[in-house]
């Protein structure tokens, strides 16, 4: 059997057990095998293999006003129709390739970007670029909380669902997360632009969009990095809610509450190293008890 016509069968999913065998042991099976792995991540837009094989009978069943029977050929067709799909996908994954770093609950990772710049990323995050057109265009995606020491030279943008953040070359923390915003400026200028208004950070200076609402607060930050990048999570008049949900993504555990207003305002601090200093540190502040069963914490407050 000619290699064509295994691929056809193979395609098709008519491979008898003998004969997959001998075409499994193929480089033309290894190279398809080595293509359909590096597709099974990505979701390809939809792709007619009908259509396609259609408009390639067309335009191939007509040659120098003679009518040519393609019957005899339909099967190759319609596999070369597929063929042409996969490697179009194929090549799109090769020249639109996208780096993507991810972090699990109670996991932080640092790394450099193609020039340079330094990345910290705290947990439960993602940060996402194109590494062959970097040189052309220094931009990255985030969901989730990055510090960034950015190496100076052309514009540097940080890309999130909830507004831009611009630099040249500076030192800075972005927090995205569900209904919390916030970018904090530690060394040269940021500007900030969101779907409502734009402005520029200085250094030690703060901006906040939380539940939808913006904190017009004027107090000063302190130190040098983020106090996450010490091993501590530190919050100024932040909803109740927000700062449980960092202490989830930094224990990797889960919180149910009672008789707690999540809403209530809270301004502490927590250590990512020691869990019950930490549970300590965010019970003791609203009078609230707790009780820890593996993975799993209960916070309890008096009831009225």
């Amino acid at each position: 059997m000619e290699k064509e016509e295994y691929i056809k069968k193979w395609l098709e999913g008519t491979l008898d057990p003998g004969e997959r065998t001998i075409f499994e042991g193929s480089e033309e099976y290894k190279a398809l095998k080595k293509l359909s792995d590096s597709l099974m991540s990505f979701k390809a837009p939809d792709y007619d293999v009908e259509s396609a094989y259609d408009a390639l009978k067309s335009r191939t069943s007509i040659r120098r006003g003679k009518v040519i029977n393609l019957n005899h050929f339909t099967p190759f067709l319609r596999a070369a129709a597929v063929l042409i799909a996969v490697a179009g996908v194929y090549f799109f994954l090769l020249h639109d390739s996208r780096t993507v770093i991810n972090t699990l609950a109670a996991e932080k990772t640092e790394f450099t970007l193609p020039d340079s710049s330094f990345v910290a990323l705290n947990p439960l995050s993602r940060l996402s670029f194109h590494e062959n057109s970097w040189n052309e265009e220094r931009r990255v995606e985030l969901d989730g909380e990055a510090y960034f020491e950015v190496a100076k030279g052309s514009r540097f943008d940080v890309i999130t669902s909830a507004g831009t953040i611009s630099v040249l070359g500076t030192a800075f923390n972005v927090v995205n997360r569900e209904d919390y915003f916030e970018v904090i400026c530690y060394e040269g200028s940021v500007k900030v632009e969101t779907a409502d208004e734009m402005v520029t950070l200085e250094p030690k200076q703060i901006f906040q969009v939380i539940d939808g609402e913006r904190v017009k607060d004027d107090h000063i930050i302190a130190g040098q990095i983020p106090d996450w990048r010490k091993g501590e999570s530190s919050f100024v008049s932040v909803p109740f809610r927000h700062v449980l949900q960092e202490f989830e993504r930094q224990y990797d555990v889960k919180i149910s509450t009672r008789n707690v207003d999540t809403a209530q305002l809270f301004t502490g601090t927590f250590t990512h190293t020691d869990l019950s200093l930490a549970l300590r540190s965010i019970s003791l502040p609203l009078n609230l008890h707790y009780e820890v069963e593996g993975k799993k914490i209960m916070l309890a407050g008096d009831i009225q």
